[in-house]
C-alpha cells in the first residue's frame, strides 16, 4: 500500500485559517462600531461628561441619607467649598483610590473643605463597612438605587469627583480615580478661589 503524498495543507489548517479570518473581521467590525459609539472617549468620561451639570453652573441640590439614615442636603453646605464624590465599594478604581482620597481629605479638611462621598448601587451597610475599614473621616452618604441623585447627577463613570465652591458653583469635574497628589492639587485649585 502506498502512502498519499503530504501537501502540507490539511483540513484542520484550513479551518484554523478561516476561523482566524472570521475573528479578525469580527474584531474589526466591533472596533468600527465602537468608534462610532464613543469608545474613543473611554477614560475621559464618555457619556457621563455630557449628562452631568457643567462647570460654571450652580450644583443641583439633592437630599439623600447618610449611612445611619439621617437626611443630608447638598445645599446645607452652602458657604463652604465641597468635594462631592460618587463611588461604590464594588468599583475597583474606587477601592484603589479610597485610601489616597482619605489621606488627601485629612490634609484639606482643616482648610475648610467638606467632602461628601455618595455611595451608589450598594447598601448603606456595605458602604459604611468599607468606609470604616479605610478609616474614612468624611461624610459618607448612601443612595443605593440612585433615586435621590440620578436626576441631577446621572453617574455612569466611577468614581466621579465634583468640586463646588462656597457659592455652590461647580468649578471642576474629574471622571477618574485620583491619587493623593492629584486630589490635593484639584482641591487646592478650588480652595484658591476662596482666598
Amino acid at each position: 500500500m502506498s502512502e498519499r503524498p503530504r501537501t502540507g495543507y490539511s483540513r484542520r489548517t484550513g479551518s484554523t485559517i478561516v476561523g482566524l479570518a472570521v475573528a479578525v473581521l469580527i474584531v474589526a467590525a466591533a472596533l468600527a462600531i465602537g468608534a462610532k459609539s464613543g469608545w474613543d472617549s473611554i477614560g475621559s468620561g464618555g457619556i457621563n461628561q455630557s449628562l452631568l451639570p457643567k462647570v460654571g453652573e450652580v450644583a443641583p441640590d439633592f437630599e439623600t441619607e447618610d449611612v445611619f439614615g439621617n437626611p443630608v442636603r447638598l445645599s446645607q453646605f452652602r458657604g463652604q467649598p465641597v468635594w462631592l464624590m460618587f463611588w461604590g465599594s464594588w468599583c475597583p478604581p474606587c477601592r484603589a483610590e479610597f485610601p489616597d482620597i482619605q489621606v488627601a481629605y485629612a490634609q484639606l479638611e482643616p482648610r475648610g473643605l467638606r467632602m461628601l462621598g455618595v455611595s451608589l448601587r450598594e447598601s448603606p451597610i456595605d458602604a459604611a463597612a468599607y468606609a470604616a475599614e479605610n478609616n474614612a473621616t468624611f461624610l459618607v452618604l448612601s443612595d443605593p438605587d440612585e433615586r435621590d441623585t440620578r436626576s441631577a447627577y446621572p453617574i455612569f463613570n466611577f468614581p466621579t469627583h465634583i468640586f463646588i465652591d462656597r457659592d455652590g458653583v461647580i468649578r471642576s469635574i474629574v471622571l477618574e480615580d485620583m491619587n493623593t497628589e492629584q486630589a490635593v492639587a484639584e482641591a487646592n485649585r478650588l480652595l484658591a478661589l476662596d482666598t
